[in-house]
């Protein structure tokens, strides 16, 4: 082997640890959860955040929240939400009390619990509200998914960096279209930062013959993901989800092994678009998993899971647009199978230790 491709295979093995020293959990979302409650002039707030985002709370700075350390820091936690929740009905800003805090947890994600409330001087007909939790001082990827209840009328949405105020007056057309485009926007970010499902669909371009190839092996991968996240996310079927993230990460070991042999016989399988099939399932699941977690509006269940599975595809899509040009104008040098073997040898041991990692977690 010339030294230029033993640089080749050192540089993969290189950018395949750094991988591994990613965390096993692929595709966390830092999530918080809120629930308004109109009732005449007061507005009753339930609001829980992830006690990996309270570092003023935190005195051990162990990104846990102990009993101890919520009564210690209950005024700094009442301050701070003061300073970044406000809510308004018309001109008015509603007056805030900060009622109690106690440990919980929400969907196993352990943190803190909170009831507020904000009162108008009339009956509440409006309401915005604005929400800026962390964004801007301890963590921009914060989310917040919120429903606001009034009587019979629901609405649910969600707050981010880039979405920071909610208007509320009345359930209607303009409310739907913009949950809507929430989730798909939701479903890009998920699949952009959920690198086991990258690295898994990676994996698979980086042997693709050309263009007809990879879009069989797309397709395969896309259709079988959607099927099982409409039929999870609507709890048609039932999965334990800690198998599920075992056996995407053991998706991820196969296909590397799998790329190590074809490029060592420099052939690849004609039918592995059946095998992304079969695996596109499972993952479909991991998809379903996260997005219950999240939770979906109950008044348009159906069309924001839909709307979340079609961002999920124009991620994909953007991202194969993006990387298989490369891969197909590459492969053709001399260095490229060194690079796509050590790198494969690289990824397997990446998706076996993302397996033990999980299904050694409690």
């Amino acid at each position: 082997m010339t030294f230029i491709r033993k640089m080749i295979v050192l540089l993969s093995i290189v950018v395949g640890w750094c991988l591994i020293s990613l965390p096993a959990e692929a595709h966390q979302l830092n999530k918080g959860f809120s629930q308004i409650k109109i009732e005449g002039r007061q507005a009753v707030y339930e609001l829980f955040l992830p006690e990996g985002e309270l570092p003023f709370i935190d005195a051990d700075e162990n990104k846990r929240v102990t009993a101890e350390e919520l009564a210690a820091g209950r005024g700094r936690l009442a301050d701070y939400v003061r300073q970044h929740v406000e809510l308004k009905r018309g001109d008015e800003t509603l007056a805030y009390r900060f009622v109690s805090a106690e440990l919980s947890d929400h969907h196993e994600n352990p943190g803190v619990q909170m009831l507020l409330t904000y009162t108008s001087r009339f009956a509440i007909d409006n309401l915005t509200v604005h929400y800026s939790l962390f964004f801007d001082d301890i963590d921009p990827t914060h989310v917040n998914f919120i429903t606001i209840v009034n009587g019979d009328d629901v609405v649910d949405t969600y707050f981010d960096t880039g979405t920071r105020m909610l208007r509320y007056g009345s359930s209607g057309d303009s409310d739907t279209n913009r949950t809507l485009l929430q989730y798909a926007w939701l479903g890009m970010k998920h699949i952009w930062t959920g690198y086991d499902h990258l690295i898994f669909l990676l994996s698979l371009l980086i042997v693709a013959a050309g263009w007809r190839d990879a879009l069989r092996i797309v397709t395969a991968f896309t259709a079988a993901h959607s099927v099982t996240l409409l039929l999870t996310a609507t709890e048609t079927i039932r999965v334990n989800s800690r198998l599920v993230e075992i056996a995407i990460a053991l998706s991820i070991a196969y296909v590397a092994a799998e790329n190590w042999f074809i490029r060592r016989k420099a052939k690849a399988p004609r039918y592995r678009w059946l095998l992304t099939f079969a695996f596109g399932l499972v993952h479909g699941m991991g998809f379903a998993g996260a997005l219950q977690e999240m939770g979906l509006p109950s008044r348009n269940f159906i069309s924001s899971l839909l709307s979340f599975n079609a961002g999920i595809e124009i991620g994909q899509m953007a991202i194969v647009a993006a990387v298989l040009p490369l891969l197909l104008q590459i492969r053709s040098r001399k260095w490229f199978s060194p690079f796509a073997i050590g790198l494969s040898a690289v990824v397997f041991a990446l998706g076996v230790a993302w397996a033990v990692q999980r299904g050694l977690q409690p």
